[in-house]
């Protein structure tokens, strides 16, 4: 048997933002088939029957040809790299050696919602990883529940690293890593509570205003629905702050806030009678 000159090479699979299989520093070109099992067990985790897989990636096909299918793409995938699949008779695996951004994805998601996590991890964690997609643009009925439960805990991560970077004064970085959450979902109130949190605690009143407001509209435009009681409660608090300085300012200052706080308070109160939320917030 001739020897496996990628022994001992680097191997990644990146299956977020896209994907991408290297062997040493060097891209591999793979068939789209060779992909998909790839892109399957790196999702999953686990070692796979090989009925199982064939019929999960080749379901609109009859179980012969799916495993047809299925040892043609696993020779395919052994060109490249004999150490990217482990196959024994029933099942296949990813190789031991091979580093999956999802799995680093995940569990750096995982210890950031932890509340035991050390100041010093949340400093030196960067919100770059948990940004991307889950395999965009392919289209496969098994990575639906996935890619859904991708989604949640990359917002509920994103989020946390925010707070988080809050109580370690890291303003910027925590407006920063609040974006990336609402750019998964821009609806998804607890992301734009975080950034609103955020530009309460650097002391930035303004964009916080500015940020609910923007949130508001969007929300009642998209849904008829306005921001839950706690959300108007947390600006309410704040504003009420900047409404009684230790040292007054000029009393034209005072009425934007006091206005805006006024407001708040009629809308809150529509909400909880479940009006729609008519009019608009005025700056």
């Amino acid at each position: 048997m001739a020897r496996d000159l990628t022994e001992g090479a680097g191997l990644a699979l990146r299956v977020l933002g896209g994907f991408e299989v290297c062997v040493g520093d060097r891209a591999v070109s793979l068939p789209a088939n060779a992909q998909r099992v790839l892109g399957y067990l790196a999702v999953t985790g686990a070692e796979s029957r090989r009925e199982v897989l064939a019929a999960h990636l080749w379901s609109w096909t009859s179980q012969a040809r799916a495993q047809a299918n299925l040892r043609t793409a696993l020779w395919r995938v052994r060109q490249a790299s004999a150490q990217l699949i482990n196959s024994k008779r029933d099942v296949v695996r990813l190789g031991v050696s091979v580093k999956v951004d999802y799995t680093e994805m995940m569990s750096c998601a995982l210890r950031l919602i932890d509340t035991t996590l050390a100041p010093d991890d949340v400093l030196i964690t960067s919100p770059r990883l948990l940004e991307a997609d889950l395999l965009p643009g392919w289209d496969e009925d098994w990575l639906l529940i996935d890619r859904e439960r991708h989604r949640q805990l990359r917002m509920h991560a994103l989020e946390a690293l925010s707070r988080r970077l809050v109580d370690c004064g890291e303003y910027a970085r925590a407006v920063d890593a609040a974006y990336a959450a609402i750019a998964v979902e821009p609806l998804y109130e607890s992301a734009q509570a975080a950034l609103i949190a955020a530009h309460l605690a650097e002391g930035n009143r303004t964009e916080a205003i500015r940020q609910f407001t923007a949130f508001r509209r969007l929300l009642y435009d998209e849904t008829g629905l306005v921001p839950s009681p706690s959300l108007f409660e947390e600006l309410e608090s704040a504003l009420a702050e900047a409404a009684h300085p230790q040292v007054a300012p000029k009393r034209r200052l005072l009425e934007t806030p006091a206005s805006f706080s006024q407001q708040l308070t009629r809308t809150r109160r529509r909400a909880g009678r479940g009006e729609g939320a008519t009019g608009r917030l005025r700056r």
